[in-house]
């Protein structure tokens, strides 16, 4: 073939791809398209330039559809998870074969807005295949189906770093305000506040001025902070004193083995939690009063403490639940009996938490529900009450004892902890104090932690 006609026939091949693909653009588009002329085909064609020449993979297969439909999403408020499932065309009947092959690993009832969830369904018979399931950045979970036909449920192994990191500053404003100032979440506010809650009470021990140091492991996977771990040494130092805890496991591989301690060696836990829940004010104290609603002089059994409706109520000490229902004018109210001869009294709870029924052991600092206005009521508020061998006592006069000591066999391996720590925090750098608050922010700055700005009430029962 000379040459003249090799080069005329490059010409017309390149046409005629030029040709096809306006055509075949034109109908992609979705418009009526006009084939253009051989002349206007060739004049494309040189225009073109050399031909490129794509050279096949041998080794690859031809190009397929997938053998399954991906459908992903996220879960919206008010949505439940068996809702969005159907919206990706899964049946009632696959729904729940989904939620039994979980059984025992997720409750789909824990799932909140924005979990997100990713299925495979077979084109042919639309059956699942795969579901993956994200509650949370380290909560994730897959459901795929076996050769056995059947679904099979696991919770996914998320990698992730575990790093001790110090933080420390001196307080301005609030406990609160300063660790957002340092970039921190609030979730370290509730740790530090949590191992001290024996000996400290933040809401009249904390000022202007008070410093903090601690040791806490952060998790994060890749490079995204995803919570705290535990805080393994903290220092707080301010008017109220200096107070300094440890972490101490005796046995490595056995997390009940491990508590917070004192430099000393003694226990930082106490019998008794000295207030059950962070509050604002005492509205009333024990002994006689006048009754805010019945308008009369009466006896008042037990301390009510102010609070915002939703702030957390704690469990005093370890003990049995003996009631927790609605009962007459306490509203809500948790009853907890406890070794010794006590028993405490939780009344005009906003709701009691999920799991706290009679008959169920319940440890010291256990949630067991929410302050709130129940009953016979003229404000948010908790009104706790302690009875000793069946009568009422003042709670704030309980003599408290501390817990276990650190045993003989481990002093040497503690005091040698507490020395390289107490080390570590006197190295923790104190960052600047953050700016003075706006006005808007000053009722923030009175509590260590934010809580909702709620009427707090009147003299209450």
């Amino acid at each position: 073939m000379s040459n003249e006609t090799r080069a005329s026939l490059r010409i017309a091949l390149i046409a005629a791809a030029a040709l096809a693909a306006v055509v075949v653009g034109a109908v992609l588009a979705g418009r009526d398209a006009s084939p253009p002329s051989a002349d206007a085909a060739v004049a494309l064609a040189a225009d073109a330039g050399p031909p490129v020449v794509a050279v096949a993979d041998a080794s690859a297969p031809d190009a397929a559809p997938l053998p399954y439909a991906v459908h992903e999403g996220e879960l919206d408020e008010d949505e439940t998870v068996s809702e969005l499932l159907q919206e990706f065309g899964l049946d009632a009947s696959a729904v729940h074969d989904v939620v039994q092959a979980l059984s025992g690993v997720y409750d789909f009832r824990h799932a909140r807005a924005g979990a997100r969830c990713v299925v495979h369904l077979d084109r042919t018979d639309r059956r699942l295949l795969r579901l993956t399931f994200e509650a949370g950045p380290l909560d994730q979970f897959e459901v795929e189906r076996g050769a056995d036909g059947k679904l099979h449920g696991r919770r996914i192994d998320v990698p992730v770093r575990l790093v001790e990191a110090e933080v420390g500053a001196r307080i301005e404003g609030s406990l609160y305000q300063t660790m957002q100032a340092l970039g921190e979440t609030p979730a370290l506010v509730a740790l530090i506040v949590d191992v001290f809650a024996w000996d400290l009470d933040f809401f009249k021990d904390q000022h202007p001025g008070d410093q903090f140091r601690v040791v806490v492991e952060k998790v994060y996977k890749d490079e995204a902070l995803i919570r705290y771990g535990r805080i393994l040494a903290a220092e707080y130092a301010g008017k109220a004193g200096t107070f300094r805890v440890f972490w101490f496991q005796s046995d490595p591989a056995d997390e009940k083995t491990g508590g917070y301690f004192l430099e000393d060696g003694r226990s930082a836990r106490k019998t008794f939690l000295a207030t059950p829940l962070k509050y604002t004010r005492v509205s009333s104290g024990f002994g006689k009063r006048k009754h805010p609603v019945l308008g009369y002089t009466k006896a008042h059994l037990g301390v009510d403490y102010a609070a915002p409706t939703g702030t957390p109520v704690w469990a005093m000490a370890d003990g049995k639940v003996t009631w927790a229902g609605p009962k007459g004018a306490n509203g809500n109210l948790v009853v907890i009996e406890h070794p010794g001869g006590l028993t405490s009294h939780y009344a005009h709870l906003h709701r009691i938490a999920r799991g706290i029924r009679a008959g169920v052991r319940v440890t010291q600092k256990r949630l067991i529900g929410q302050v709130g206005s129940t009953g016979l009521s003229t404000g948010p508020h908790l009104h706790f009450a302690v009875k000793r061998s069946g009568a009422f006592v003042d709670p704030r006069k309980l003599k408290m004892s501390r817990g276990e000591a650190i045993a003989k066999k481990h002093r040497a391996e503690f005091e040698a902890m507490v020395a390289q720590r107490t080390g570590r925090l006197r190295t923790v750098a104190l960052a600047e104090p953050p700016a003075a608050p706006e006005p808007a922010e000053t009722a923030a700055a009175a509590s260590p932690i934010a809580a909702p700005a709620e009427s707090l009430g009147r003299e209450e029962d």
